[in-house]
């Protein structure tokens, strides 16, 4: 009885949602949010390779070379293979398994020097996307330290160390 009186509740709830994003599906090459999380940020789109960032990612060495392409794939993991980082041209992917959190985002920069990948995440798989911004700092050796927050300033993940990869990723370990 319980579950059917909240299955009537949600399900408007889950409509507003799918027309909301109706549109902007991962399918038509974006990351899922659209324009969504640049304008909740107040940033816009931005070529990565032209951040804070590029030194720590692989992007062309030469004056020439296609900025606004984004990096080749790299990958970045912390010290216990439970979050890993990958970034792909101007996208960035967060997983963080003992979580069981999956961020999607767009590189994008704004006013006063803000930058970072701009998108959604998404805990366990239950469908729900929420709006977030994740900032990287580049550490020396090769790092950077993240932060995922969510529009309100929730802290979803971080601070985190995370080292570029540099072979086969290591198994997760243990949660902890």
């Amino acid at each position: 009885m319980r579950s059917k009186l909240r299955r009537t509740w949600l399900a408007p709830l889950w409509m507003l949602g799918a027309l909301l994003f109706a549109g902007c599906g991962p399918g038509v090459g974006g990351t899922g949010t659209g324009d969504a999380a640049f304008e909740a940020f107040g940033v816009s789109a931005a070529p990565v390779c032209g951040g804070t960032v590029a030194a720590q990612l692989a992007c062309p060495s030469t004056p020439a070379g296609p900025v606004a392409v984004g990096t080749l794939p790299v990958q970045f993991v912390d010290a216990a293979g439970q979050v890993v980082l990958q970034v792909n041209g101007n996208l960035a992917t967060l997983d963080a398994s003992c979580l069981r959190l999956h961020f999607s985002g767009e590189f994008g920069s704004g006013t006063a020097g803000v930058q970072g990948f701009f998108g959604s995440y998404e805990v366990d798989g239950n469908g729900i996307d929420v709006l977030a911004a994740m900032s990287a700092v580049p550490v020396g050796g090769g790092g950077l330290t993240v932060v995922l927050r969510n529009v309100a300033g929730y802290v979803a993940v971080g601070p985190v160390l995370l080292h570029r990869a540099t072979g086969p990723l290591p198994a997760p370990g243990p949660c902890g």
